[in-house]
């Protein structure tokens, strides 16, 4: 416990630039499932707008769930390789 403690006040101790790579890992993660979540609810906004036949404003959706989903890929495609 006082290891996982440790490792809590280290990470909130340390600035933005250097968090450790586990943390900066993490926190990239969330943002790209909240993300999906997002584009998920999206294109189901976009599939019932299509249904009742409005084409302007599903057309809208779509567009913005695309870019969400590229966000969200994006951010789960690994930034760095590791050559060890």
């Amino acid at each position: 416990m006082a290891d996982w403690l440790a490792k809590i006040k280290a990470v909130s101790s340390t600035k933005g630039d250097s968090a450790p790579e586990s943390a900066k890992r993490a926190g990239v993660g969330c943002l790209a499932g909240i993300i999906a979540i997002a584009t998920i609810l999206t294109f189901l906004i976009a599939f019932g707008l299509f249904r009742s036949s409005h084409w302007v404003m599903a057309s809208f959706a779509l567009i913005f769930a695309l870019i969400g989903a590229l966000t969200s890929v994006l951010l789960l495609w690994p930034q760095k390789s590791s050559r060890l």
